[in-house]
């Protein structure tokens, strides 16, 4: 049996992204609920204080728990995934103008 093995390169599609940090879930939760078409709550914020800050979120694969450093990518489409730090900066860069630069 041949094993049929292809090459695969990145889409280039412009997403939205927020990283993880702790100071400011509810309001990345908050665009989550109202970005998202998977329908119940997909994000919850950890308790504030504690070391382990997380956002639980909704994928078309299931729950996942984007924690601190984590990214929170958005395709504009309704569909929510989160990524580590290394992977996300090593994926995708910012664009020139785009909303959010320079805040």
């Amino acid at each position: 049996m041949a094993v049929d093995i292809r090459q695969y390169e990145p889409t280039d599609t412009i997403v939205e992204a927020v990283e993880v940090n702790g100071l400011d879930l509810e309001d990345i939760v908050a665009w989550i609920n109202r970005e998202s078409k998977l329908g119940g709550i997909v994000g919850r914020p950890a308790l504030r204080g504690r070391s382990a800050e997380y956002i639980d979120l909704q994928t078309p694969e299931g729950m996942v728990r984007a924690g601190l450093g984590d990214f929170i990518v958005h395709d504009g489409a309704g569909s929510f995934w989160k990524l580590a730090r290394s992977v996300f900066q090593r994926s995708f860069t910012p664009v020139a103008g785009g909303e959010g630069e320079g805040e």
